[in-house]
């Protein structure tokens, strides 16, 4: 069977060099079990998702800001090219010209804004990380406490259905090829989200056919606590 991952870069194309595990067991389903055994919910999580929400507009400012400069850079790099290629004489050379002072003004502007940007978002940063750390230390350790038991019951399901986990990486097409037992198999994934730096992408899906598009649609956004 194949499976593709989506690229962090833009969700819906294919990523090279990303690890996907096929379970013989449904890795949802033996977490909520030892969540239910452990009786308490995961600690300070409207707490969290409130400080996750605040620091998202400063970082998602900068990354635009960026992202827009660095792709007026390439485009000024290959009208520099194309300047250094054509005679001074020649009719395109002043239209060339002309566009590459524009282009070169629109990448002062926005360099000064994502400077601004930056700014900000070091300072929505030490914020953050001031009010999230003793919040985040608290999940760690309600984590390490609840799901203790993880490895045994993992285990226990392996030995008992004799099929191990296999484990792939896409190639430089973004596909991970897997040749399975027969029986029931899950597709575990897990991919990060560039446009949240406190989010990822997760996949825990069931095997139906020979081929598996982990996307958008098959995944989920999840807060990384």
């Amino acid at each position: 069977m194949r499976v593709s991952l989506p690229n962090p870069d833009s969700i819906e194309t294919p990523a090279a060099g990303v690890g996907v595990v096929a379970l013989p067991y449904d890795r949802d389903s033996v977490l909520a079990s030892l969540e239910a055994r452990a009786g308490t919910k995961r600690p300070h999580t409207a707490g969290l998702d409130s400080l996750f929400a605040r620091f998202r507009g400063p970082f998602t400012t900068y990354t635009s800001a960026a992202y827009g400069a660095r792709q007026l850079r390439d485009s000024i790099d290959l009208l520099r090219s194309q300047l250094d290629s054509v005679p001074r004489t020649a009719p395109d050379y002043s239209t060339l010209y002309a566009r590459y002072g524009r282009l070169s003004d629109s990448l002062a502007q926005f360099e000064r804004r994502a400077e601004r940007a930056r700014v900000v978002l070091n300072r929505a940063r030490a914020e953050f990380v001031t009010r999230s750390e003793s919040l985040r230390t608290a999940v760690r350790q309600w984590e390490d406490s609840t799901y203790r038991g993880y490895d045994s019951a993992v285990g226990n399901l392996v030995r008992m259905r004799r099929r191990e986990p296999v484990t792939d990486t896409t190639d430089v097409t973004g596909w991970a090829h897997f040749s399975l037992p027969p029986g029931r198999w899950w597709l575990y994934a897990r991919g990060w989200d560039t446009s949240d730096p406190n989010a990822e992408w997760y996949w825990n899906i069931p095997v139906e056919g020979d081929t598996v598009l982990l996307s958008s649609r098959t995944g989920r956004q999840r807060a990384r606590y």
